[in-house]
């Protein structure tokens, strides 16, 4: 059964030199879907895609050339620049090392090694480190005791010992079951013994012959092959070496030290560490950090310090300001570039680095500022519905090792939903639903992770895809939430089922695991989809094993009368919002039922999509509309004054003919249509029809309600109220006719509708 693991990073890699020319720099990139996955491809410099998509986690490429990847299965395996498998996939390990020749595959009791060709080396238990001078340092799982062996897994050389370090240039430093130091040779003969109360702060030989010792209170140096201190013991720390280096500390200050014992820089700085190729980050009295080499010399320096400096790669490093920019300087000093608004960098070649910027993961090319890739905020869900990713964070306080501990999540806020008290419950109550998290007790454990959405027929389904608690323990939350999209309603998985469907669902699920211990089963078109969720141990991350039962399955159980169930085998439809198909034309308009006729019956037509309902109508477009409506004949000849080409003169004249336009002294085609002109030629039409005009008392009487009725034309006045007799029009709100108005397109579709009703 597939294993899907939902960490943020792959395999935890370290990066040790590789032999081999590096080709153009490539590297992983992670994309979240709206399914809630996490899969990983490979881009180069300029954005892009290298290698697909296809990995559930990736890690950098070494400059050896290979990498290692993960499937859904929770497999891992090493590949090349092309993607090609140089290692097959299999269990996958704690970590994967590489170094110059080998590739080792890192278990909790032992470590297989691997060479560049993929060609099995061996299986070692307690394996520490690589072969050094064809000798590998091993502890065993069972006593504790290192020793040595050979490729072959055979002893080097006889011996056990209580603390051991890896050979270097022929030479180790070990204690010995009585509790002696010695330094040995690959033969296992004792090269030196150290006196008895020296205490060796590491186990490994500096340079030729340096070790560095403690005598419980502070630290100094000592040759093997003179057998004397190099320094005396005024030294309250003396790191490991780089490169012939040490970082050592007197009182409350920092200098730098080679293996002979003399000092390259005095103790002077308030803090020292090593960035890596030879740089350390420096803070000196005066406030300002610097990066600085072995001798002190300063490659870069800023008064504006705010994090950073935390290690150089590519030749390449950070530091923060105040105003929240990043500052980006090259390892021989100097300005490279920066960025505004952004934190948690990671330098993935010598232009490129990861960042979250603006509360966007993003991939930066830092030479020339393009993004390369930033992961989706939006992501549609079809029919106008999209999900946009809302980040929450709480700050909870700093574990031992000094990371942070809090909250990290992504949820989903819905939009385009028809129906906005719809859509204003549905995004409450995923807001609580993730903000709550996956129970009370996991409230004071951290959360990381993001969501995925779909739509089942027409259902929104929301699930959350995240790990609560870090390290041993921490487990995977994957509950779901169902919702109706056309009423709101959230469904319970019991509102798909009988009563006692548990039975029948024990059955079909695996008996290896407690019904009780399967997160909140997750619907679709498909069936229903239980999740079994396995914590994170010692030697495995939290992962999560799937089981589908489909709806053939679940026959004997399924309600099919229920409400959920009609909603998840019927498709969504999104509810009209427009009239006709006219963008510009709501369902809510006042006119869009007599906009919905004229369309439907072709007397009306828009343009591209718009009807545009309040803009004027002309004249010629009046009398063309009328004309087409009511079947008029064409005239025998053109009306009077009309040009010969234009398109509206031969539907003019028609009107024209039948009577129309009687009364109407002035008129002009190409303009806008007054109301009283357009109710006169409406009641031509009405008389045309039978309709007798009104007298002249009811006239009056009509129009003494009207406090502009004295506007209206002596002539239009009859005509005026037989239109309003016919329910054609009606007066405003504020007790006006407003006769000289022009008519909108849509006061006109409702004209037309009215009489031809």
């Amino acid at each position: 059964m597939l294993k899907k693991t939902i960490c943020a990073l792959a395999v935890a890699l370290a990066a040790f030199i590789c032999a081999g020319a590096a080709s153009s720099p490539i590297f992983p990139v992670e994309r979240i879907g709206i399914d809630g996955e996490t899969r990983f491809g490979y881009l180069d410099e300029t954005g892009m895609t290298v290698l697909p998509y296809a990995y559930t986690q990736a890690g950098e490429f070494a400059d050896c050339g290979l990498a290692a990847v993960e499937n859904e299965k929770w497999q891992t395996a090493v590949i090349d620049r092309g993607g090609h498998l140089v290692i097959p996939y299999t269990d996958s390990p704690v970590s994967v090392d590489f170094s110059d020749d080998m590739v080792a595959y890192r278990y909790a009791d032992h470590s297989v090694y691997y060479t560049l060709e993929g060609e099995t080396v061996g299986s070692y238990a307690g394996a520490v480190g690589f072969f050094e001078d064809g000798i590998l340092l091993c502890q065993s799982p069972a006593s504790g005791l290192y020793s040595y062996v050979k490729e072959d897994g055979t002893p080097a050389f006889e011996g056990t010992f209580l603390s051991a370090g890896s050979f270097l240039n022929g030479r180790a430093l070990v204690q010995t079951t009585d509790g002696t130091y010695l330094a040995i040779d690959t033969a296992g003969q004792t090269l030196y013994t150290l006196e008895g109360g020296i205490t060796p702060s590491y186990m490994t030989i500096f340079g030729e012959d340096t070790i560095v010792l403690s005598n419980g209170t502070n630290q100094a140096l000592y040759s093997l092959s003179q057998s004397a201190f190099l320094t005396d013991f005024v030294y309250k720390t003396i790191s490991e070496f780089h490169e012939g280096v040490a970082m050592v500390q007197q009182v409350n200050r920092w200098g730098m030290m080679d293996t002979e014992g003399r000092l390259l820089t005095a103790p002077t700085y308030y803090y020292l560490s090593y960035m890596g190729e030879g740089l350390y980050a420096a803070r000196s009295e005066d406030g300002s950090a610097s990066a600085v080499d072995a001798n002190g010399n300063i490659a870069y320096r800023t008064t504006s310090y705010a994090g950073g400096f935390n290690e150089l790669r590519y030749g390449l490093s950070w530091h923060g300001t105040a105003s929240g920019s990043l500052i980006f300087f090259k390892k021989n000093g100097g300005y490279f570039a920066s960025l505004e608004n952004a934190e948690n960098p990671t330098l993935l070649s010598e232009n490129v680095v990861r960042v979250t910027q603006d509360g966007k993961l993003r991939y930066i090319n830092l030479s020339n500022g393009n993004i390369l890739f930033e992961q989706p905020t939006t992501f549609d869900l079809g029919n106008g519905i999209a999900a946009n990713t809302v980040h929450y964070e709480k700050f909870m306080g700093f574990l031992e090792d000094g990371s942070s501990h809090g909250w990290d999540v992504d949820f989903p806020e819905i939009s385009g939903l028809p129906d906005a008290d719809v859509q204003k419950s549905i995004n409450a109550a995923i807001r609580a639903f993730f903000l709550e998290g996956p129970s009370v007790s996991a409230e004071y454990e951290a959360l990381e992770g993001g969501y995925g959405a779909s739509i089942e027929g027409s259902v929104l389904v929301v699930w959350a895809n995240c790990v609560s608690g870090k390290g041993a323990g921490a487990a995977v939350w994957n509950n779901s939430l169902a919702f109706d999209l056309n009423t709101g309603e959230q469904y319970q998985i019991s509102d798909l089922f009988l009563s006692s469907y548990m039975n029948t669902v024990k059955t079909l699920l695996p008996s290896e695991h407690e019904i009780y211990l399967y997160s909140y089963p997750r619907v679709s078109t498909e069936g229903v989809t239980w999740y079994y969720n396995e914590y994170e141990s010692e030697t495995r991350r939290a992962y999560t094993e799937s089981y589908l039962l489909t709806f053939e399955q679940l026959t004997d159980i399924i309600d099919t009368e229920s409400a959920f169930y009609h909603a998840l085998r019927t498709q969504y439809t999104r509810p009209a919002t427009t009239v006709a198909g006219f963008s510009d034309v709501s369902v809510n308009h006042w006119a869009a039922s007599f906009i919905q006729t004229v369309a439907a019956s072709g007397l009306m037509q828009g343009s591209d999509g718009t009807f545009r309902p309040d803009e004027e109508i002309t004249a010629a477009e009046v009398c063309a509309t009328i004309v087409r409506s009511q079947q008029l004949p064409d005239a025998s000849e053109p009306m009077e004054g009309l040009p010969a080409d234009a398109w509206y003169t031969p539907e003019v004249s028609a009107a024209a003919a039948a009577g129309l336009l009687d009364g109407l002294d002035d008129f002009q085609p190409e303009a806008a249509i007054s109301r009283a002109d357009t109710m006169q030629i409406f009641a031509n039409l009405l008389v045309k029809q039978g309709s007798q005009l009104p007298d002249e008392q009811t006239v009056e009487q009509t129009l003494s309600a009207f406090s502009d009725a004295g506007t209206i034309p002596g002539d239009r006045r009859a005509a005026v109220v037989l239109c309003m007799q016919q329910g054609l029009i009606s007066g405003y709100a504020d007790g006006t006719l407003q006769p000289d108005y022009t008519i909108t397109r849509c006061e006109f579709a409702k004209l037309l509708t009215v009489i031809a009703g």
